[in-house]
């Protein structure tokens, strides 16, 4: 009698996209037991999302992923937009603005990108750190129980049980994972916001700018993809037009013929052409049982500021170290602060690109009106920077009552200009890895605090510039102690994603051991 060939793994990531080689990576770095797994049989080459945010870029940062992306990436693309009768304003905003100074992060400029060169720095940094994705792998059935999750797979080779603790669905809009748990998308479709998508070869235009026409029937436009001869197009199709033809080159050029004046722009060839529906969903619970559902599988929204991908990166970034610690012997309540955190921000998402899309469509038909609400497109709020997790169970709120930034539960600043035996960086570098860190803003070196070094917290002594002959970093321009709005003598402890958990005294090290003896840190 023939078997169906079975496997043993903590951790199934069905899904290979940002999202799902976000947390591969994670996972790899932690010596975590998984396997990351794809339904399609050939590495994306759509470009979908064009952008990353500056929050994603220091998620990918931390994994050591982020310099391909700063390489191949444009920061500055302006926009030119033309008139009826074929002119071109050059507008001096772009779509994409700088987060504000004070926000502390290296990375203040969203980058354009498209989303299969993400893919290609995240699954480089996977390869060097020894995992490979398994591509032609479907999920095409789920059964849970209290000990862990099977899941049948249809292979090149045939059908596969794979055996797993835990199993993360980041399987896109269209999750089979989700279905399996029946976790509904909640919400609606805006069935007036339509868009023709498509990745083309054209001829006409200057790649240093992004082009957008506007006319009665709606706008078009075309974003130069960097390093490559693509273009990403987009189109608004009218509200009016019940069955939108099928994309097709043919369809396109004729579209572009109309709203931009014929023969202005030839387009030569297309790899990707497809029809997108704004939905505005995401499910009520990111969690059923041993099943997590990231990115695009737990919600989509509208791609007004970027959010999709950036979401999901994050999504993965708050899972991988809370899954991680469960593994190693976490109390099983860590998983439940998944949902309890990234739920709310999606909803924020959510709430933020559906008024961002609005104002675009309703100016898709004038120039000057797009112009206006495609530079209010970008702002603080989509750089990701300002999430935070105050209102957390995880988040110990501080004893100092006039304390105004870098609270407990906020994302943990960037500060440069720090010195030490062997070491001249920022915070961030004492940051990156997976590790916890336990930052002692003090003068001196304290005893009691000896015992809090091992490989997953790292201790630095953070001395104040005047310091002497002391032994620690410097903080050489007092930039750190400002950052942190450090008072007097305090110990700071930043989650291995890079939050604040908990703010105290130096003489209170009592509450950062009961801290991380809840996460499964002794």
């Amino acid at each position: 009698m023939n078997t169906m060939p079975s496997s043993f793994v903590d951790v199934l990531i069905v899904g290979a996209g940002p999202t799902g080689l976000t947390l591969a990576c994670d996972f790899a770095r932690r010596n975590v037991n998984h396997r990351i797994i794809d339904r399609s049989t050939v590495y994306n080459v759509a470009s979908r999302a064009k952008g990353i945010q500056p929050r994603s870029l220091e998620v990918v940062d931390d994994l050591e992923a982020v310099h391909y992306i700063v390489d191949t990436g444009v920061v500055d693309l302006p926009v030119r937009y033309y008139t009826a009768d074929g002119r071109s304003v050059d507008k001096p905003m772009t779509i994409t603005v700088a987060a504000s100074a004070e926000l502390e992060t290296p990375y203040r400029d969203p980058v354009w990108i498209a989303q299969f060169d993400v893919e290609k720095a995240l699954r480089d940094r996977y390869a060097v750190l020894g995992g490979q994705v398994e591509l032609g792998m479907e999920a095409v059935g789920l059964i849970q129980d209290v000990d862990g999750v099977t899941v049948t797979v249809n292979t090149p080779q045939g059908e596969e049980q794979i055996h797993a603790r835990y199993v993360v669905g980041a399987d896109g809009g269209k999750s089979n994972i989700r279905k399996f748990i029946h976790l509904p998308l909640v919400g609606e479709t805006h069935d007036h916001e339509r868009w023709y998508l498509g990745d083309v070869r054209l001829e006409g235009l200057d790649r240093e700018h992004i082009h957008i026409w506007t006319s009665s029937e709606g706008m078009v436009g075309v974003t130069p993809l960097p390093k490559s001869d693509i273009w990403q197009l987009q189109a608004t199709i009218p509200a009016d037009i019940e069955e939108p033809e099928q994309p097709s080159l043919e369809v396109y050029q004729a579209m572009f013929d109309r709203r931009a004046g014929a023969g202005r722009v030839q387009l030569r060839d297309a790899s990707w052409l497809s029809i997108y529906r704004v939905n505005v969903r995401m499910v009520e619970c990111y969690r059923n049982g041993r099943v997590f559902l990231a990115g695009d599988a737990a919600h989509v929204h509208s791609p007004a500021g970027g959010q999709g991908m950036n979401t999901g990166i994050q999504d993965a970034y708050n899972l991988g170290w809370k899954l991680a610690a469960v593994i190693r012997g976490a109390d099983t309540a860590l998983l439940d602060t998944y949902d309890e955190e990234r739920r709310p921000v999606a909803q924020a998402v959510l709430k933020d690109s559906t008024k961002k899309m609005g104002g675009v469509i309703g100016t898709a038909t004038e120039g000057g009106g797009l112009s206006q609400s495609l530079s209010t497109i970008s702002d603080d709020l989509t750089s990701g920077l300002l999430i935070s997790y105050r209102s957390s169970s995880l988040t110990r709120p501080s004893a100092r009552t006039n304390a105004t930034r870098s609270l407990p539960g906020d994302r943990a600043p960037n500060a440069t200009g720090l010195q030490g035996t062997g070491f001249a960086g920022n915070v961030f570098d004492l940051l990156r890895g997976p590790h916890w860190t336990l930052l002692a803003f003090t003068n001196y070196i304290d005893p009691s605090l000896k015992n809090f070094t091992n490989d997953e917290l790292h201790l630095h002594y953070i001395l104040p510039s005047k310091v002497e002959g002391a032994e620690g970093i410097i903080d050489t321009a007092g930039n750190a102690y400002r950052v942190y709005d450090v008072a007097s003598k305090e110990l700071v402890l930043i989650r291995p994603d890079g939050y604040i958990a908990l703010r105290t005294s130096i003489d209170d090290t009592a509450s950062i051991l009961n801290y991380l003896n809840l996460c499964g840190i002794s």
